[in-house]
């Protein structure tokens, strides 16, 4: 009797424990999707910027009048500024993403410290007569 509640207990454990793993593989694949879209986003971003800082600068060079070229050179500090902040949202993102992924393995953590409890709901005695 008590083998037989031990071997449930441990049934128990370890189906508890897959459907955690499932739930962990889930949620870090969702995690990565997200995290995947999210980083080409921003990174097809700075390449757009980055070429819009190239064309200013090909532009100020050819421009005809002092004008022109202050105007293009403030353009292309405008966009010199866009890229660095663009950045910085780039390596914000990247840290929020590691610390969701750090509670992930910590709600998961916790969840392995679990444990079956016995409790005695009933008790029948019986008699032949």
């Amino acid at each position: 009797m008590a083998a037989d509640i031990d071997h449930r207990r441990q049934q128990l454990q370890n189906e508890a424990t897959n459907r955690n793993l499932g739930y962990f593989e889930q949620e870090v694949q969702k995690l990565d999707d997200w995290t995947g879209d999210l980083k080409h986003g921003l990174e097809q971003d700075i390449k757009e910027t980055d070429r819009q800082i190239k064309e200013a600068c090909r532009t100020a060079a050819t421009a005809a009048t002092l004008e022109e070229k202050l105007a293009w050179q403030k353009k292309q500090c405008e966009l010199e500024n866009k890229r660095s902040k663009q950045r910085r949202e780039l390596f914000g993102k990247q840290d929020e993403i590691e610390n969701q992924r750090n509670r992930l393995i910590e709600d998961l953590e916790e969840q392995l410290k679990q444990q079956v409890d016995e409790e005695e709901l009933f008790f029948i005695e019986w008699g032949m007569v």
